[in-house]
């Protein structure tokens, strides 16, 4: 019997700009839509997306210039 091996996880991250024009396709794309529930769904989703990016936290864990700012700052000055 083989052993199966999971594969490696990884979280995929984006730049801002990336989520930026996601946001601006999905606004557009609700605008497609007559009012009503779909088209609503669409503008809760770019709304949900402009709250994200107010959020230092998951800005972040999520986007590649949040990593950079992370791995960049200095390390913390050993207790003495």
């Amino acid at each position: 019997m083989s052993s199966v091996h999971p594969l490696p996880t990884f979280e995929q991250r984006h730049s801002i700009e990336e989520f930026i024009q996601i946001r601006r396709d999905m606004l557009r794309y609700a605008r497609s839509f007559p009012p009503g529930a779909e088209r609503n769904q669409r503008r809760q989703i770019a709304l949900s997306l402009r709250a994200l990016f107010k959020n230092k936290e998951w800005l972040n864990a999520h986007t590649w210039e949040g990593a950079k700012r992370l791995t960049d700052r200095p390390s913390p000055s050993p207790v003495k």
